[in-house]
């Protein structure tokens, strides 16, 4: 294990926000915020940017005068970022960085708009901001198609490239072989970050492999609070935070964000819990969006039912969820007349 430093980002604001429409409220944003930064979390993601937002209570910005006005005092601003969704917002819209900004954003992006992401992330960190390179759904990209997505990233030399495993897919044999291509052929200051989501219940196994990569590289890995997460959820900070503690001799504080758990993300669990469900381990099975399962939980089907369905999904439909798509495949599969 001779990693240069692994470190933990929090997306609880972000990838939490899946679960509550992101209206966690003002006071709970701020709450977060306060309490990962006191719990000595790396990075703290603050949200979505997202053009035309102006609502204080949610963790989406319209514009980043929305998101600094709600840092709470004392906060380090060089621990927060934001996401921003390639095409929800302008990066002409962001000023310079300055003093009061934060320490930079992170760029998702769909395979087709690789080009276009690419060079979004090349106007921000013009303005003086680091940059996170997301490329989202790592599955659909062969071996061949990876390399040459890192040798463009490679041009353009940002704080961190992300392999992010959108549909919870990955198991260890697969997480090591992207692990490694990306560790040979990165810059060496870039950063190895990796996001995934839990819907096999491998995501913290998978982190490991990242996090005792034989490699002097720096990483991160993605979690959030309780795992707080579109279906199956995500990795738990609590657990990365008592894991580097215990086996790499970090100094991260627990008990701030078991306070957190406990005092905000309990309330959110109880409205809409997340976790570990047979709809969203049929969906990963089965190479689909998690949202094909969460429509198909809301019909009350069969495993068998959900099942015979999520295999009828061309593969074009896969991976961006189709509402249309799915609606007429239900109505296929169980007898409903179509309108």
């Amino acid at each position: 294990m001779n990693n240069k430093s692994v470190k933990i980002l929090d997306c609880t604001l972000r990838d939490g926000g899946y679960v509550n429409d992101w209206n966690f409220g003002a006071d709970n944003i701020k709450s977060i915020i306060s309490g990962l930064d006191l719990a000595g979390v790396d990075f703290i993601e603050c949200g979505f940017m997202r053009d035309g937002e102006d609502s204080s209570e949610k963790s989406l910005y319209g514009r980043l005068e929305n998101l600094t006005s709600i840092i709470p005092p004392g906060a380090v601003r060089e621990r927060l970022v934001a996401m921003i969704d390639y095409g929800e917002f302008e990066p002409a819209n962001l000023p310079e960085k300055n003093e009061n900004s934060i320490f930079g954003f992170r760029i998702i992006f769909k395979k087709k708009y690789l080009e276009e992401a690419l060079d979004a992330a090349c106007q921000i960190q013009a303005k003086g901001y680091n940059i996170f390179i997301n490329p989202t759904f790592i599955n659909q990209y062969t071996k061949e198609e990876f390399a040459d997505v890192i040798a463009r990233v490679n041009r353009i030399n940002p704080y961190a490239f992300s392999i992010v495993d959108s549909m919870g897919v990955m198991d260890t044999r697969s997480a090591k072989e992207f692990f490694e291509l990306a560790d040979s052929r990165l810059n060496k200051n870039i950063t190895l970050c990796f996001h995934s989501h839990n819907n096999l219940q491998l995501s913290f196994a998978n982190a490991l492999e990242l996090i005792n990569l034989k490699s002097g590289r720096s990483v991160i890995i993605d979690s959030s609070l309780f795992g707080m997460g579109r279906g199956a959820g995500n990795i738990k900070t609590e657990f990365l935070i008592n894991y580097l503690n215990e086996h790499r001799k970090s100094h991260y504080k627990l008990l701030p964000a078991l306070s957190l758990i406990h005092n905000i993300v309990n309330k959110f669990f109880e409205r809409k819990p997340w976790g570990y469900s047979v709809p969203y381990y049929l969906a990963a099975q089965n190479f689909c969006h998690p949202n094909y399962a969460s429509f198909l939980i809301e019909k009350k089907l069969e495993f068998d039912v959900i099942d015979k369905i999520l295999k009828q999904i061309p593969e074009s439909g896969k991976t961006c969820f189709d509402k249309k798509l799915i609606e007429n495949l239900y109505n296929k599969t169980v007898g409903v007349p179509a309108c």
